[in-house]
């Protein structure tokens, strides 16, 4: 779990105790990922950079500073042997980094107007990039080329994505609309397949996650929901509702057969959630001081 609130932490949880294990200390954690048993940070500074921290002892193993101009790490991923970074800029960079050396190995420039990187994924060997605009847009990216493939425009009122996953040969697009949307997209032809129109209150789409064959949305509510979501019909499974006082559900993770949600509490909070029953197993709640629990990632 990772927390925006300066200084920032990565906080590593047992997901059998959700007890914690061992905390790694950064200026501010606004992303994270994972690849090849190593975790990667990426923090809210200018200019951005990308802490790689060893997961056995949470200690840094070395940092990535981004290029001038290229400020506040939004979304980190990994595709291949590389670590795929979004910037909250304008217009929006995607700089491919090399995890061995932690140097930079070339930078997507978005088309203007495609502001903000809030969200990326991968599929099928492409990068796809979700900006933070009044009209979605969704760009397909050559990994080998950093350019621009193909670009997917949303319809009229899905605006602002705040998430993307990739299932089963799709990729899906969560939007910062009341009530929240979920868009489908087919990545050979970047056009809507079908979109999912979340249950009255079910607000804001700030997390998306993927499991056995489902889709996972969390909003911007107060107490917190999970929807589970079937991605063939685009419909409502069940939802999950958080405690009290758990709200806002800023990051989402999935783990050896269970669904992970954190919090926009103080402390931060993570519960770990049963996908069958969609209802909670337990709680981690962090150390005083780790607030927010801005993004998950699992190793």
């Amino acid at each position: 779990a990772g927390y925006y609130e300066a200084p920032g932490y990565v906080d590593k949880i047992s997901p059998s105790t959700m007890t914690l294990v061992k905390t790694f200390t950064a200026p501010s954690v606004f992303a994270l990922t994972t690849l090849s048993g190593y975790v990667y940070a990426g923090c809210g500074t200018v200019p951005g950079r990308v802490d790689k921290i060893s997961p056995s002892t949470m200690s840094l193993i070395k940092t990535f500073t981004a290029p001038s101009g290229h400020n506040y790490v939004r979304v980190l991923i990994p595709l291949s042997s590389d670590i795929y970074v979004g910037y909250s800029t304008t217009p929006g960079y995607v700089d491919k980094i090399s995890p061995s050396k932690m140097t930079l190995i070339s930078t997507f420039k978005a088309p203007s107007g495609h502001n903000e990187v809030y969200s990326l994924t991968a599929l099928s060997g492409y990068v796809y990039v979700g900006y933070y605009t009044e009209q979605g847009y969704v760009d397909k990216i050559s990994p080998s080329t950093m350019e621009l493939v193909k670009t997917f425009t949303a319809p009229s009122g899905h605006d602002y994505i705040l998430a993307l996953t990739s299932l089963s040969g799709y990729v899906f697009a969560g939007y910062a609309t009341d009530p929240g949307r979920v868009d489908k997209i087919s990545p050979s032809t970047m056009t809507l397949v079908k979109t999912f129109t979340a249950p009255s209150g079910h607000d804001y789409v700030f997390a998306l996650t993927t499991l056995s064959g489902y889709v996972y949305a969390g909003y911007y509510t107060a107490p917190g929901r999970v929807d589970k979501i079937s991605p063939s019909t685009m419909t409502l499974v069940k939802t999950f509702t958080a405690p009290s006082g758990q709200d806002v559900v800023f990051a989402l993770t999935a783990l050896s057969g269970y669904v992970y949600a954190g919090y926009y509490t103080a402390p931060g909070r993570v519960d770990k959630i049963s996908p069958s029953t969609m209802e909670l197993v337990k709680t981690f709640t962090a150390p005083s001081g780790h607030n927010y629990a801005f993004k998950l990632t699992s190793l």
